[in-house]
């Protein structure tokens, strides 16, 4: 697992410009991370796919837990990148319905209070930017690094730059770890669209998509599953929960298998027990075994006597 440190930027006196000549020359450890931009492309639309994904599933959930407003949210966020999303015109009304004013002006779930308003003034932005960071709050660090690079750009521009890459940066190492793998990735993406990320980010940010994307596969093609989760499991087990969901995939393609095909079903069983021995999947492999010795043996034929031959009288 890559180190969970936050890392703090050396920049702030120097500047994004200067950085960049830094960073070329490799100093500080932060590698170059040049993928073609048609590759750049193709995993964007991979990440934004998984994440709207994710986000309508937890939507789900939550206006399912009575959170409609929060569900709201969440629907809305799908809607502005896929509006012809399956099933979100449908839950997206239901939502609404829900969150909709009762007859008291209430709502089914208040919204959370309305977030601290940010001062206007550049000067004081800078000065919270400056405690937000030395406090490690990197969600406030990009948060105002954001605003004030939005209102006033000239303003400090190259801290307020370095300081957005390091918030970014550690702020989706934090989220990934967390295991909140859709927006760690994102933050990661546009620290990255700053400057270079470090070793370690990269490392994390290739294994968080490597997870995403087997779990894009679950229940829908359990070998691609399969694969991802063991190129994964090879390179980072102890990322997550690799080595359960490995496992749990086994064990899911070879009771699909059993039905059609008990010989390979018992290589799933087999290759599941060799992650984790469990009583209930010994049992389901020895199943498969003699189900797979019954499919597999033809029947014996057996040859018909001979019929007799009748020996007229003299």
């Amino acid at each position: 697992m890559p180190a969970t440190r936050p890392v703090r930027s050396a920049w702030v006196s120097i500047g994004l410009p200067l950085v960049a000549v830094l960073l070329a020359a490799g100093l500080a450890g932060y590698g170059g991370y040049n993928a073609g931009t048609e590759n750049r492309r193709h995993a964007a639309a991979t990440e934004l796919a998984d994440d709207l994904a994710e986000q309508f599933e937890m939507a789900q959930r939550d206006f399912d837990g009575g959170q409609p407003l929060l569900a709201l949210q969440r629907l809305e966020y799908v809607e502005r990148f896929a509006p012809q999303y399956a099933g979100l015109a449908e839950l997206l009304a239901r939502v609404r319905a829900a969150a909709q004013p009762t007859a008291n002006g209430a709502t089914a779930t208040q919204p959370p209070p309305p977030a601290t308003a940010l001062p206007s003034d550049p000067a004081e932005l800078f000065t919270k930017l400056q405690a937000a960071y030395k406090a490690d709050d990197w969600s406030a660090v990009v948060q105002l690094a954001s605003a004030l690079h939005a209102s006033a750009p000239d303003y400090e521009s190259s801290t307020v730059g370095a300081q957005l890459f390091v918030g970014l940066r550690n702020r989706g190492m934090e989220a990934i770890n967390k295991g909140s793998l859709g927006p760690g990735i994102t933050w990661l993406e546009r620290a990255d669209e700053l400057a270079p990320l470090d070793a370690d980010a990269l490392q994390l940010l290739q294994w968080a998509r490597m997870y995403t994307l087997a779990n894009s596969w679950w229940g829908i093609n359990w070998p691609n599953a399969i694969g991802q989760y063991r190129e994964l499991y090879s390179i980072a087990p102890y990322f997550m929960d690799t080595r359960v969901r490995l496992r749990e995939a086994y064990a899911e393609y070879g009771a699909l298998l059993i039905a059609t095909d008990a010989c390979a079903a018992q290589l799933q069983f087999a290759a599941a027990l060799e992650l984790e021995v469990m009583p209930e999947l010994e049992a389901q492999r020895l199943a498969a075994e003699q189900l797979c010795v019954v499919t597999a043996t033809p029947p014996v034929e057996e040859t018909p006597a001979p019929a007799p031959t009748l020996t007229p009288a003299p």
